[in-house]
C-alpha cells in the first residue's frame, strides 16, 4: 500500500488533474474528493557539506553570493528572500516584515549584499521593481522573483542551506530551542525539529568531518 510522502504527491497529482475536469463538467465526481492523502514523510533535517558551502559564499556571481550569505549566516527563508525589498535593508540591519522583526546583519553578508545592490543597479539601473532581488524577467516588472529562481541561483535548494543553518545554531547551543526561536523566529514545534538532531551519533560525526568556516552566532 502506498503510503507517506508517496502517496500524498500521487493523490495531490491526481486532483490537479480531476478538479479542472469536475469544474468544466466533463466528469461528475472526483474520486479522490473524500480520499485522506495522510501526510509526507517526515525527514530528519542533514548539514550541508562543508566545500558546497564554501563555493556558493565566496561566488564571484553577486545574486548566488548575496542569497547565500543571506540564508548561511541568517537562516532567511525563500519567502522572505522574494519579498524582500530594497527599503528593508537600512544603517546595516534588515527589518523583515513578517515576521517582525530586525536582524543586524553580519559583516560578510553586508559585503556581499552591497556588491549585490552595485550588480543590481548597474544591471537595471531604471527599473521599477522594489524587490531587493530581481531577475531578467522581474526586473522589466514590479513582481517578486520566484523560489524557482532562487533555488536555479544558489545551485542547491534554499531550504538546506537553511537548515544547516538551524542545525549550526542548534548544536552551538546544546539544543537550545529557546535561542533558535529568538534569533530567526521559528515556533517552539519547529525549532525542536532541529535541536532533536543534537546528540545523534551520525549528525555529530558528520559535523565533526566537515568542519567549516566560523558562521555569525547572533543576529
Amino acid at each position: 500500500m502506498v503510503c507517506g510522502t508517496p502517496r500524498v504527491d500521487m493523490l495531490q497529482g491526481l486532483r490537479h488533474i480531476l478538479r479542472p475536469l469536475k469544474n468544466r463538467r466533463i466528469i461528475f465526481t472526483d474520486p479522490t474528493a473524500r480520499v485522506f492523502c495522510g501526510m509526507p514523510t517526515p525527514t530528519i533535517p542533514m548539514p550541508v557539506e562543508v566545500d558546497a558551502l564554501r563555493e556558493v559564499l565566496h561566488d564571484r556571481e553577486a545574486p548566488r553570493a548575496a542569497l547565500a550569505a543571506l540564508i548561511i549566516f541568517h537562516a532567511l527563508t525563500s519567502g522572505q528572500l522574494r519579498g524582500l525589498e530594497t527599503t528593508d535593508l537600512r544603517d546595516g540591519r534588515l527589518f523583515l516584515p513578517n515576521p517582525n522583526r530586525t536582524v543586524l546583519l553580519a559583516e560578510p553578508v553586508r559585503t556581499r549584499v552591497a556588491a549585490y545592490l552595485d550588480y543590481r543597479n548597474h544591471r537595471w539601473p531604471r527599473t521599477a521593481n522594489p524587490h531587493l532581488f530581481v531577475s531578467q524577467i522581474t526586473g522589466c516588472g514590479v513582481e517578486p522573483v520566484s523560489n524557482v529562481w532562487i533555488n536555479d541561483v544558489l545551485g542547491m535548494s534554499a531550504r538546506r542551506l537553511r537548515e544547516d543553518r538551524l542545525l549550526h545554531e542548534a548544536e552551538a547551543t546544546g539544543g537550545d530551542p529557546r535561542r533558535i526561536c529568538d534569533l530567526f523566529g521559528l515556533s517552539v514545534g519547529a525549532a525542536l525539529c532541529y535541536t532533536g538532531t543534537v546528540d545523534q551519533p551520525g549528525l555529530i560525526e558528520r559535523s565533526l568531518r566537515n568542519a567549516g568556516p566560523p558562521r555569525a552566532g547572533s543576529e
